[in-house]
């Protein structure tokens, strides 16, 4: 009986053979092959979502602030006006350039994601009962080299809606951003 436990406990602790060893790397080599870029894609899912969910945020601080002061707030691009790409901000009054009344500045957009105005030339301004200024629907795109791009819709009352470019929309569907 002694012998036989002497055999036993001698062949466990062997250990593992490199062979074992090599047969585990590789199925977690394949393992990571496949999680790797999944992973990344998710990543990226998740940066363009964030940073759709920043500038719809920024729309309502600016549409409640706007309402709140009873006076019009604007929203503009630090490098061009409706160009959001390069960071934004939130200023009171109609100003051309973030330099002045800044309530709020964000920074630029992270990585390959562009942000701007689709077909117009002025920026998004809210007046003192938080509707649009100027009498007509806006709409922003959000594209990412890699994901699928977003269009914000902002109605004439002010609210802001986002879109994800999806095989659901028709080809000339105006939700559809212009990615």
């Amino acid at each position: 009986m002694a012998t036989q436990d002497r055999d036993l406990s001698s062949a466990f602790a062997r250990g593992f053979t490199i062979i074992e060893l090599m047969i585990g790397l590789v199925i977690i080599g394949m393992g990571m092959t496949i999680a790797i870029p999944s992973f990344q894609e998710m990543l990226a899912r998740n940066t363009m979502a964030t940073q759709v969910n920043e500038f719809m945020l920024g729309l309502l601080r600016a549409r409640s602030e706007a309402s709140k002061t009873g006076s019009i707030v604007s929203i503009l691009g630090q490098t061009a006006a409706t160009d959001y790409t390069g960071g934004w901000c939130i200023a009171r009054g109609a100003p051309s350039d973030c330099s002045t009344a800044v309530i709020m500045a964000f920074p630029p957009m992270a990585g390959e994601t562009t942000l701007s105005l689709v077909g117009g030339t002025t920026p998004i301004r809210f007046n003192s009962l938080g509707g649009l200024q100027g009498g007509a629907a806006i709409d922003v795109d959000m594209c990412h080299v890699s994901q699928p791009g977003r269009r914000i819709h902002i109605s004439l009352v002010g609210r802001a809606k986002a879109h994800k470019s999806t095989a659901a929309f028709a080809a000339n569907d105006p939700r559809l951003p212009a990615c």
